[in-house]
C-alpha cells in the first residue's frame, strides 16, 4: 500500500493506519492492525471474524491506494499469531 522510500513523513505509518482503520470499519470489527514500515508496503489486518475478513478482501483486492494497487491475501491464523503474538488478546 506504500513505498517506504517515497514517504517523507517520519510517522507516515500512523496516517496509513488511520485511513485503513476507517475504510475497514465498514466490513466489521478490526481487532489488530500493523503497518510494516520497512517493507514493500505491507499492512496486516485481523478482523473479529472470517466474514469481515472476506468482505474486506473482496472490496480491497485490486483497488488503488495512494497510487499503489492493493493485493489483499489471507494469512493462516496460526501464522498471523506467530508473527503478532499480542494480536490474540485483542
Amino acid at each position: 500500500m506504500f513505498d517506504p522510500n517515497s514517504e517523507t513523513e517520519p510517522d507516515f505509518d500512523l496516517d496509513i493506519k488511520e485511513d485503513v482503520q476507517e475504510e475497514c470499519s465498514k466490513f466489521g470489527r478490526l481487532k489488530h492492525i500493523y503497518i510494516e514500515k520497512n517493507s514493500a508496503g505491507f499492512v496486516y489486518l485481523r478482523f473479529e471474524n472470517a466474514q469481515a475478513a472476506m468482505a474486506a478482501q473482496n472490496a480491497l483486492h485490486g483497488r488503488w491506494f495512494a497510487g499503489k494497487m492493493i493485493t489483499a491475501t489471507y494469512m493462516v491464523h496460526s501464522d498471523y499469531e506467530a508473527k503478532f503474538p499480542d494480536s490474540s488478546s485483542c
